[in-house]
């Protein structure tokens, strides 16, 4: 019985090991699950970190690249914004000096148009003058012929009305004569004569007058002509002598103010030279004490 016990005993402390045992190994084999879990998620985390670290380090040169890029890109921008500002300086003074030789050149441009275009004026109203002179000579002597024909041409219509007339009369005087007498072809033939020797005289008569003023005229016209080129040749003249005169006046003001320039130039050069106002020696016009003491 005893024995039976014990190897109960013995049969139940075994069991009781052997499920101590598997609940050992179940509990070895849990931690080692939760040492294997526990290093899977340490791994997982330093994966992770790693992960994160690298993404930072990545992000950290990325921006470093970009703060270099734009550091570059302002200093790039900064010099080329000192270039450009030197180059428009450089332009304004450029255009300046350029502005400068431009207006001095223009001055002195338009100082010769004044000097020319004040000789072109004297010369031009000298030469208006002259042909508005010519043009008056010519319409006095185009009114002055014009007159002489129309007065030649009335003289002749008078005369030849006269003629007409004078003619008429005879005409008429001679028919009735002829009607009242008996010979009546000696009346025609008389009063005929008569009227041709009136028409003879009176066309005489007209061809002299109208000679006399076509010749009345002719002499008035060259009169005008000659009176008008000698107008016009003293208008000339006298705008030519205005126009040397101008010329000789400003050479002669030329001249003074170069002369006055060279004085003054003279007397600042010689300006800073003293001239003593007395002499080392003695006076020989005004005595002095030592004039007596004599050398040994």
């Amino acid at each position: 019985m005893v024995l039976g016990a014990t190897g109960a005993g013995v049969l139940l402390a075994g069991a009781v090991g052997a499920v101590g045992a598997t609940e050992a190994a179940a509990g070895v084999a849990g931690l080692a699950g939760a040492g294997f879990a526990a290093a899977g998620l340490a791994a997982g985390l330093a994966a992770g970190f790693a992960a994160a670290g690298l993404a930072a380090g990545l992000a950290a040169g990325f921006a470093a690249a970009g703060l270099a890029a734009g550091l570059a890109a302002g200093f790039a921008a900064a010099g080329l914004a000192t270039g450009l500002a030197a180059g428009f300086a450089a332009a304004g003074l450029a255009a300046g000096l350029a502005a400068g030789f431009a207006a001095a050149g223009l001055a002195a441009g338009l100082a010769a148009g004044f000097a020319a275009a004040g000789l072109a004026a004297g010369l031009a109203a000298g030469f208006a003058a002259a042909v508005l002179a010519v043009g008056l000579a010519a319409g006095f002597a185009a009114a002055v012929l014009a007159v002489g024909l129309a007065a030649g041409f009335a003289a002749a219509v008078l005369a030849a009305g006269l003629a007409a007339g004078f003619a008429a009369a005879v005409l008429a005087a001679g028919l009735a004569a002829g009607f009242a007498a008996a010979v009546l072809a000696a009346g025609l033939a008389a009063g005929f004569a008569a009227a041709v020797l009136a028409a003879g005289l009176a066309a005489g008569f007209a061809a002299a007058v109208l000679a006399a003023g076509l010749a009345a005229g002719f002499a008035a016209a060259v009169l005008a002509a000659g009176l008008a080129a000698g107008f016009a040749a003293a208008v000339l003249a006298a705008g030519l002598a205005a126009g040397f005169a101008a010329a000789f006046a400003g050479a002669l003001a030329a001249t003074a103010l170069l002369a006055g320039f060279f004085a003054a130039l003279a007397a600042t050069a010689f300006a800073g030279v003293r001239v003593p106002s007395t002499f080392a020696t003695a006076s020989f016009t005004r005595p002095t004490p030592w004039a007596s003491f004599r050398l040994s």
